[in-house]
Parts: C-alpha cells; sequence; structure tokens
C-alpha cells in the first residue's frame, strides 16, 4: 500500500535520548524526508512494535508531532500525517513573512559582528553541502540566528512550527539548482542590509526572499496537480 510504513525504519537510538524524544524524532524525521508520506495512518500498535516499546512513548510522540503540525487527529480515525493543501503551504507563507519580518524588527539593534561573522559561515557551508536534509538545517540555523536576538521565545516557537510544517517542501526546493543560487544570494542581500544597518531594505529583502519560496513551492504543486499527479 502507498501509504504504509512499509518504508520506514527505525534508526539506531542515541543513549540520551528518552523513549518519547526518540520516536518523535525519528518520525519527525521520516515525514519530512518523505519516507512516511502524507495522509498515511500512525497506528500506536504498528509503531510500538516497530520500535519496540510501549504505546505510551508513541503516543506521546505522536502528539508532539500534532502540535508541530506535522500530524492530524480525527476522531474514529485516529493520527496521520498531515496533508498539505497548496492553499495551507501558501497561507503558511503568507505567515512566516509577517512573523520573520517582525522578528528580524526585534532582533535587528542586537545583532553584533559576531552573528555577522556565523552567519556568513553559513552561508559558505550552504554552498558545499548538497544533502536536503543539510541544507535545510543549515537554512533554518541561518534565518534562526537572524532572530534569535529579538528576546521573543513565543514568538521564535511560532517561526519554528511554521518552518517545520512547510519543511518537507523546503528541502525539496534547497535541492534545485536555480532556487538554491538564488536563495543564497538573498542570504547574502539580508546580511548585507543588516550589516549596514539598512532595516527596511533587510526586511524587504527578507519578504521577497520568503515570497519566492513560496511562490516556487506553489507552481510546482499546480504543475504536477494539472497533471493529475497530486
Amino acid at each position: 500500500m502507498p501509504n504504509a510504513l512499509d518504508n520506514f525504519h527505525v534508526p539506531e537510538k542515541h543513549r540520551h535520548k528518552t523513549a518519547m524524544g526518540f520516536v518523535v524524532e525519528s518520525l519527525r524525521e521520516a515525514i519530512l524526508s518523505g519516507a512516511i508520506a502524507e495522509g498515511t495512518p500512525l497506528r500506536q500498535e504498528e509503531l510500538a512494535l516497530k520500535f519496540g516499546l510501549s504505546r505510551m512513548p508513541i503516543r506521546d510522540a505522536i502528539r508532539q508531532l500534532e502540535a508541530e503540525g506535522l500530524v492530524t487527529y480525527e476522531v474514529h480515525k485516529g493520527a496521520s500525517v498531515a496533508v498539505m493543501t497548496i492553499a495551507d503551504i501558501a497561507e503558511i507563507y503568507d505567515m512566516r513573512i509577517m512573523a520573520e519580518c517582525t522578528a528580524l524588527d526585534f532582533s535587528f539593534d542586537n545583532i553584533v559582528e559576531s552573528d555577522f561573522t556565523s552567519l556568513h559561515e553559513i552561508i559558505s557551508e550552504m554552498e558545499i553541502i548538497t544533502e536536503p536534509h543539510l541544507l535545510s538545517e543549515l537554512n533554518e540555523k541561518f534565518h534562526y540566528m537572524l532572530y534569535s536576538k529579538a528576546e521573543r521565545p513565543r514568538l521564535l516557537a511560532l517561526i519554528k512550527s511554521l518552518h517545520d510544517s512547510v519543511d518537507r517542501h523546503l528541502r525539496f526546493l534547497l535541492t534545485n539548482l536555480d532556487y538554491h543560487r538564488q536563495s543564497q544570494l538573498d542570504h547574502r542581500n539580508i546580511l548585507s542590509a543588516c550589516e549596514r544597518g539598512d532595516r527596511v531594505a533587510a526586511q524587504q529583502y527578507l519578504a521577497r526572499h520568503l515570497s519566492e519560496g513560496r511562490d516556487s513551492i506553489v507552481s510546482f504543486l499546480e504543475a504536477r496537480r494539472n497533471r493529475g499527479l497530486l
């Protein structure tokens, strides 16, 4: 069956992780990488067998993933991997634009020289990395560092949740050579504006960067839908 858990293989457990943390991290990565497809039922009994655990950490992990927007729960049907419509993705990106431009505004005056150095290093790393999950991690790290001085923990938590919701689609974009080049140029423009103290330009570059990501994902998915692949 196309929506079964056959393609999901439990990774080796790291000793420092709790049972729930291990399940959350493993399922999150499998969902984001596409190993577990959208719409796949997440049955506690089946997952407990795969992980060799009781149902309690499985249940708690599913609840955590539901809070992150990666899993949905329906009465009488149970939990399944969230299905993102094109409209959902567009809305999430619109929310990202508002939230991230606000976070950059709060953070702007608190970014120091050592932060700029670290941001340049992240951009350089992204030039040589090709693995989708590593590119996604570096991309998130770049954005988080821009906003980390905002001193708005709830806003940053919202931004992370929004990012995680569309990360599986962002990974595809980051492996597309044309988009990756443009994304890197955008990152440099955002960083350059921050370094020269141009708050308005930095926010404008950031908003355009996120808008281009939204439009690229939406165009790709609409083309797939028109070909009957969605």
